[in-house]
């Protein structure tokens, strides 16, 4: 019994020893399977984050934002200079967009009206644009907030739509291929076009009556192209294959945007009737826009076409001095007369198409009547001795310093400075850097040669596509986002050509892009052929030393 009890009591040691150390060990266990937990868990926080962080990275564009640019942001520009320039200012319109009645096209054609509109309007105010909501949203509740005391009502809208949407109305297709034992070679190319018009027309708020001379349509195609090559070959046991897939579709959202500012400026100009082709380098002779003016015109009342004219002769013209009553009168008549026989126009005092273009066409309420002084005796310019590519002009005496009279300040005047005299010396890496006004109300176009005598274009451009300027108002050269840094000493020369009106720009200078190279021969050529299209054409010019 006793070794039994000794047995016993052994055991309990035993027992105890081991229970102490299975708890110790339960215990660590514990501890250590909760710091695994909270590791783990940390773990898996840090792995959240990171994937997080990368999931971020990868979705993030990979592009920076631009300006979204189109054909048409140029002469958007050119237009609200134009509606400056004529005087155009606080019409109120509003248009609920341009829907799209094909349902092919889904883009917010509104929000794009609206941004090419703000874009004509920037230094003319020509068109105070009224948005009209009705969402029934917090906007609308704010809208009613205010009451309609704050509210301008519009006099027009603009009304149009997406009429036409066809797809693959052209397809062309094409392929080869080449096989042989151990290789096989095949290429195809699509090409596919979808045609898509936009019709736009301004509408009278009051009567909802359309205006027709301001409607129109324009249609442009989307061209969508795909090439396609795949080769194979065997060598041995082993085959191979290889395929090229290159896919081109021009984006349907800014066609659209690219039609509707199109539109635009081609319903706005008809709407205000200012030259707006000029904006589109294109002018009166051109077929399409001269179509568009004979519809116009035959679309106008006797009354409204007699308003027009009176309109077109009367203001800065000083050609029409009589009431802008719409009915014909000897006034009208002797104004007609005298305007057609000095623009080469049959001279029989009536209002025919022909007198309606040339008035459409030309800077009306803005250039001043031309003087009665000859126009030799205004030109201040002669080009230098010893060139040998302008024909020597007629002598033209040089003006005798003189008090200002009556007589001498009526002589239109090109005036051209630069920020170091008229006799200019810079340095190799200064900058171009010169002011033009003139004397009165007037188109002007200046050019620049550069010491190997390649002339280019320096206004009007890109920037400021109309080349009238008012009286008294000063614009530095170049102008708008050019500059012109000297790369190399020698002598180079500025030159800007002028008239109280409208000027005829010769055939081989129209449609030049801006600085770029010219087919002449100098700077006095281009003066020459401004001259003889241009009688009453006066000149000012510098002459530009570049040293070391």
């Amino acid at each position: 019994m006793r070794g039994e009890a000794i047995s016993g009591t052994k055991f309990n040691n035993e027992g105890l020893a081991m229970f102490k150390a299975i708890r110790t060990s339960t215990i660590l266990s514990t501890l250590l399977c909760g710091y695994s937990a909270i590791v783990g868990a940390q773990y898996e926080f840090g792995a959240v984050e990171d994937a997080t962080a990368m999931a971020t990275t990868a979705a993030a564009p990979k592009s920076s934002a631009i300006k979204t640019v189109t054909n048409f942001s140029q002469a958007l520009r050119c237009m609200d200079e134009l509606f400056l320039a004529y005087g155009k200012q606080g019409i109120v319109l509003t248009s609920t967009g341009i829907p799209d009645e094909t349902g092919k096209v889904r883009t917010g054609t509104k929000e794009m009206l609206i941004t090419a509109v703000a874009k004509m309007t920037v230094k003319s105010n020509a068109f105070e644009f009224i948005d009209f909501h009705a969402g029934g949203d917090d906007l609308q509740r704010l809208f009613e907030a205010k009451g309609d005391q704050y509210r301008k009502v519009p006099d027009y809208y603009i009304r149009g739509s997406i009429t036409q949407m066809d797809d693959n109305t052209i397809r062309k297709g094409s392929g080869f291929g080449l096989a042989a034992a151990f290789f096989d070679f095949g290429a195809s190319t699509d090409v596919a076009y979808d045609v898509i018009s936009m019709d736009m027309s301004i509408g009278d708020a009051a009567s909802r009556k359309i205006l027709p001379q301001t409607s129109g349509s324009n249609t442009m195609v989307i061209m969508k192209t795909g090439k396609s090559g795949e080769a194979g070959g065997k060598v041995g046991k082993v085959g191979f294959s290889f395929n090229l897939d290159f896919s081109r579709s021009e984006g349907l959202g800014a066609t659209t945007r690219a039609l509707l500012e199109l539109g635009l400026i081609e319903t706005l100009g008809k709407f205000t009737q200012v030259p707006y082709w000029r904006c589109l380098d294109a002018d009166i002779t051109n077929p399409v826009i001269r179509e568009q003016a004979l519809e116009t015109f035959d679309m106008l009342k006797e009354n409204e076409r007699i308003t027009f004219i009176q309109r077109k002769l009367g203001g800065s013209m000083n050609r029409y001095k009589g009431p802008m009553d719409g009915k014909m009168n000897e006034s009208l008549k002797e104004a007609i007369l005298e305007y057609q026989a000095e623009n080469s126009l049959i001279a029989d005092g009536r209002i025919n198409f022909d007198l309606y273009a040339a008035l459409l066409d030309d800077v009306q309420n803005v250039l001043a009547y031309a003087p009665s002084t000859p126009p030799a005796k205004s030109a201040a310019y002669r080009p230098p001795s010893g060139s040998a590519s302008a024909p020597a002009p007629a002598p033209v005496a040089a003006p005798t310093p003189a008090a200002p009279t009556s007589a001498t300040s009526s002589v239109f005047r090109v005036n051209l400075d630069s920020d170091r005299g008229t006799r200019p010396t810079y340095k190799v890496g200064d900058f171009l850097n010169m002011s033009l006004s003139l004397s009165g109300d007037g188109a002007v176009h200046c050019y620049y040669e550069d010491t190997g005598r390649q002339v280019a274009r320096i206004f009007p451009n890109q920037f400021f596509g109309n080349p009238t300027l008012r009286a008294g108002s000063t614009i530095r050269l170049p102008s708008g986002g050019f500059k012109i840094r000297f790369d190399q000493a020698g002598k180079e020369r500025v030159a800007c050509i002028g008239a109280d009106r409208d000027m005829v720009v010769p055939g081989n200078l129209k449609g030049a892009r801006d600085l770029s190279p010219l087919p002449v021969n100098s700077l006095d050529d281009v003066i020459t052929r401004f001259r003889q299209a241009n009688p009453a054409a006066v000149v000012g010019a510098i002459d530009v030393t570049v040293t070391r």
